[in-house]
């Protein structure tokens, strides 16, 4: 069963794309502000690469999300931002010791495609077919030996920092994130009961059912909030990044520009969808929206 989403109007879809299109454009700004004032320093080498490559990666998070409307829901949104809360701590962590840890970082990454590798040789040999002829493989090993010889990787099937993820945010005094986002939102990446009960079923009013719940596949109405929290959170990133970092860049401020853009979209709006729009909200995922209509 599932439920239909409402149409969004011309209007405001004309609107809503205007002003993501500003909005990415602005985070997109703000990334290569910084990392033109941020002059590479060859003895740290790793720093840089793995850094950068976080904040490149918050930004595509963002921009990806912010650009593409129909995932503004409690299906899809809470992953993209879970990943994001991922991207947060791992960097606020490797800041406190961004040599070692950089290091760290590439040296894991090395040892897993190393074992996807090793995985892929495996199934081509139960296929009957020689690994060493596949192209991706080689392209694989190619990769790996550019920055260390695949067969001086270490691979290591534990956590890539020695320490689980709360432990990293706690080191990083970060913890208020990690419980307030990165957990909040890891129920609909593990897709937990907690999750699929309240978005995946429906509870059943025959009493002689004993109120069982149903499978049911939502289409829910987009929320204008899950357009803010990744410019939100983007932007927490950019400022630890400037706190460590030590720099000053002159960049707009992105969430008052969007709270700015919506806000006046809002003052333009005179129909009556369901769409919703909270400038106000603190960290995390909205709560559950009312329980979806019962079924007999």
């Amino acid at each position: 069963m599932t439920e239909r989403q409402e149409n969004i109007p011309d209007e405001f879809s004309e609107d809503l794309e205007l002003t993501t299109t500003r909005v990415t454009e602005a985070i997109r700004n703000a990334l290569d502000a910084r990392l033109a004032a941020w002059k590479t320093d060859f003895a740290q080498r790793e720093v840089h690469e793995v850094v950068g490559a976080l904040l490149a990666r918050q930004t595509t998070l963002a921009e990806q999300m912010i650009l593409s409307p129909r995932i503004w829901n409690e299906h899809v949104a809470p992953l993209v931002l879970r990943c994001m809360a991922d991207v947060y701590i791992s960097l606020a962590w490797i800041l406190l010791d961004p040599v070692e840890r950089s290091q760290k970082f590439i040296v894991y990454g090395l040892g897993q495609e190393k074992l996807l590798c090793e995985h892929r040789q495996e199934q081509l040999r139960r296929d009957g077919k020689d690994p060493t002829q596949d192209p991706g493989i080689r392209a694989q090993e190619a990769w790996i030996d550019a920055q260390q010889f695949t067969f001086l990787t270490e691979v290591n099937v534990g956590s890539w920092s020695g320490i689980d993820t709360r432990k990293m945010a706690e080191e990083a005094k970060c913890l208020d994130f990690y419980r307030y986002v990165y957990s909040p939102f890891s129920p609909a990446v593990h897709s937990t009961w907690n999750h699929i009960c309240r978005f995946n079923t429906q509870e059943c009013t025959n009493p002689l059912h004993l109120h069982h719940r149903r499978a049911v596949a939502w289409e829910l109405s987009l929320s204008l909030e899950y357009f803010l929290l990744p410019v939100k959170y983007v932007q927490k990133t950019f400022r630890l990044f400037d706190e460590h970092i030590t720099l000053s860049v002159e960049a707009a401020n992105l969430l008052d520009l969007t709270h700015e853009l919506l806000s006046e979209i809002a003052e333009k709006r005179t129909d009556n969808s369901e769409t919703t729009y909270a400038p106000n909200r603190d960290e995390g995922p909205p709560p559950a929206k009312g329980s979806v209509p019962p079924v007999a």
